[in-house]
């Protein structure tokens, strides 16, 4: 397909050719593989504008996954001593991996990339929803929720390993920032070489696994001009 800026095709003549270093220089590269994977149906023509890669970059990557990602860790820091609980399920997250996994496994497969990225990226605003609901800096007040509050981070936990799994092929660089800083690598070895069919198997991250705080996944960006 041809990437369109403004409705028509990219032109020297028309001053409306971008190169990618314009892009990556601003986004970052693995920002760049997302948009173009995510907002582009594969094969088809899709347009590029700088105000829906900005929209896309601050809602789906820096505030549904990136900050999902900074929230966990700085939690598991603070009311767990930077060590990864004790292994809990929660039916729910884990039900809508498996399904999440298939969907986007048989996605990738036939190409689109983009059906896969958006399976993927329901399934963390879900996860997100669940820290909303459960409020684990609310339990933390009270030491009688100690349990409760430990069970809701050992499962957010467990879910951004799957989703660092997941978008591992988009974003290779950044979820292999956030695989180190769950503690996977000392545990499940490195990410490259999980499997997908593997991966909606909850559970395995390991109790004691040392989280650490990473910088930010996505940073806020300044206003381009």
């Amino acid at each position: 397909g041809w990437l369109l800026v403004g409705g028509e095709k990219m032109s020297k003549s028309k001053l409306t050719g971008i190169a990618p270093s314009d892009i990556t220089d601003h986004f970052g590269v693995d920002a760049f593989r997302y948009y173009f994977l995510r907002a582009i149906p594969f094969g088809s023509d899709g347009s590029f504008s700088w105000e829906d890669m900005s929209a896309r970059y601050t809602s789906e990557l820096a505030n549904d996954f990136g900050n999902l990602a900074s929230r966990l860790a700085a939690m598991i820091e603070k009311y767990c001593g930077g060590l990864i609980p004790a292994p809990h399920r929660d039916d729910g997250l884990a039900t809508a991996l498996a399904k999440t996994a298939e969907m986007a496994d048989t996605a990738m497969v036939a190409l689109d990339f983009q059906g896969g990225i958006v399976a993927t990226m329901d399934f963390c605003k879900k996860v997100n929803g669940y820290v909303t609901e459960k409020e684990p800096w609310i339990l933390a007040k009270d030491p009688a929720n100690k349990q409760e509050l430990e069970e809701v981070l050992y499962n957010t936990a467990e879910s951004l390993r799957a989703l660092a799994v997941l978008l591992h092929p988009v974003m290779p660089a950044t979820t292999e920032i956030l695989w180190q800083s769950l503690g996977a690598q000392a545990s499940l070895g490195a990410i490259g070489d999980q499997k997908i069919s593997d991966v909606a198997t909850w559970g395995q991250l390991p109790a004691g696994a040392v989280v650490t705080k990473t910088p930010v996944l996505f940073p806020r960006l300044e206003i381009k001009e």
